[in-house]
């Protein structure tokens, strides 16, 4: 053996290392064997497969937590919208009360100047008959010294009167605002602070009692409708718009809360009951024809495709990729969107039914958990996996035919037969009775919020007008 470092052949040293090192020498499947057990390989593979899920998880969560910041700007663009409207309500206030106190001053001043004027009036119509009696006494001087005497007296009297008179009077009026508004308004920059809220934690939860600042009514009759309208489903889109699923004239119709108009519908074969939106641009919607129908919610809205379903579908909305939807029995179907039944949900804890006349389902702003307004049994809330948590009921609740969040922590809960509406906090517990029949409010069917005004819609059994209720 020859060896590089060392000049002789057959190197004694070269010739041990090569000995031991061919001793040394395994196969790798041996080594396998020996030091990576079949156990090892399962553990890695499942590592792996909890990483990817967890990524997959954390991707999804990023993309709706994309779409929910998109949406948080359009809600604060329209928050700034509505701050200046509430300015424009305000400065058009502080006009007419300006104008009205203008008004005021002008009819005191005006008051007085007729007042001076009519006196002045009666003083030149005394001297005018004065001077006619002097002219008729010429030539008669018993006469004459009457009128003389009648006469002077007219000259003090009207003296007196013309003494009291002021003959340099300012009959102008202004105005002069007040340099502390304007000074006020150019210090400022914007109308307020943009800041991050945490829809996790719920930064700003809501831990009060909403009350009603304004109840408007919005009538949703179009000229070719043929039936009185009943909406038993509405949502909002995320563009601010309202849509309705109106059950007697085969309708899902678009509304403006805004301008307090509809502005559009869209036409089905078979009669609505719910509606959701499944993104900015598509909306799904309930047909008694056990048949999900999706729209595209451009321009015009427009009919797409359709979902088959072997059930009655009533309500229905949209989380995470999937439809909820309820029969208005005694079911909850958990379906992906393209169509493949996920879960179907029945019964309590206990085997029993847990649902009478499902109506709508809400999701809670706080944790996984989920809410049924079921009429016969009141509001159901379970869990994420489907199983039952609680059932909400109150005596001051009858027939829940819909419930909503307002993404604060609150549901607002309507009963059909006790005309109200219900806010529930985030502890599960009641906080009071917000709408009730004092407002016009008659058998409410649906409900949903307006985050970004603050405005709770509710539509009525038949009926044409869709209350719009602005809390505070």
């Amino acid at each position: 053996m020859y060896c590089g470092n060392h000049d002789e052949v057959g190197c004694t040293t070269c010739m041990a290392l090569s000995h031991r090192t061919c001793a040394d020498v395994q196969s790798i499947p041996d080594i396998v064997d020996s030091k990576f057990p079949t156990t090892d390989v399962d553990k890695i593979h499942q590592k792996l497969q909890d990483l990817k899920m967890m990524m997959e998880k954390t991707m999804n969560i990023r993309q709706r937590l994309i779409e929910d910041l998109k949406k948080s700007k359009t809600e604060a663009v329209m928050a700034i919208k509505d701050f200046r409207k509430e300015m424009e309500t305000i400065l058009e206030q502080l006009e007419k009360e300006s104008i009205k106190e203008l008004e005021m001053k002008f009819i005191e001043d005006e008051s007085k100047l007729l007042e001076e004027k009519k006196k002045a009036e009666t003083e030149l119509d005394g001297l005018k008959e004065a001077v006619n009696d002097l002219k008729k006494s010429e030539g008669n001087k018993a006469q004459q010294f009457v009128s003389m005497k009648m006469s002077m007296k007219s000259i003090a009297k009207t003296e007196d009167v013309s003494s009291s008179l002021q003959t340099n009077i300012d009959a102008n009026i202004s105005f002069s605002f007040d340099p502390a508004i304007l000074e006020f308004l150019q210090q400022l920059k914007t109308f307020g602070s943009v800041r991050h809220v945490s829809t996790t934690d719920l930064s700003c939860p809501r831990t009060t009692v909403y009350s009603v600042k304004r109840n408007e009514n919005l009538n949703i009759r179009s000229q070719n409708d043929e039936n009185t309208c009943r909406v038993y489903g509405s949502c909002i889109t995320e563009d601010g718009s309202l849509l309705l699923a109106d059950y007697y004239n085969n309708k899902i119709k678009r509304a403006d809360i805004v301008k307090m108009l509809v502005t559009d519908y869209c036409c089905f074969p078979a009669r609505p009951h719910g509606v959701c939106c499944t993104s900015k641009s598509e909306a799904a919607v309930c047909l008694n024809n056990s048949t999900i129908q999706f729209v595209s919610l451009g321009k015009q809205m427009a009919t797409t495709r359709q979902m088959k379903l072997n059930h009655i579908c009533f309500g229905i909305a949209y989380k995470d990729a999937k439809l909820y939807i309820t029969d208005n029995g005694q079911s909850l179907y958990i379906y992906d969107i393209a169509g493949n039944i996920l879960q179907t949900v029945t019964q309590d804890n206990a085997g029993q039914n847990l649902f009478s006349n499902s109506r709508t389902v809400a999701f809670s702003d706080v944790d996984d958990k989920e809410f049924v307004a079921s009429w016969g049994k009141g509001l159901v809330i379970i869990d994420g996996q489907g199983k039952h948590c609680q059932t909400f009921t109150d005596s001051e609740l009858d027939a829940a035919s819909s419930v909503c969040t307002d993404r604060r922590g609150n549901l607002f809960v309507s009963g059909c037969s006790s005309n109200n509406v219900m806010q529930i906090g985030r502890d599960g517990k009641k906080m009071g009775v917000i709408v009730t029949s004092s407002d016009g409010l008659k058998c409410p069917l649906s409900l949903c919020f307006d985050t970004r005004q603050c405005k709770l819609v509710i539509t009525q059994e038949s009926s044409d007008v869709v209350k719009i209720i602005l809390l505070q």
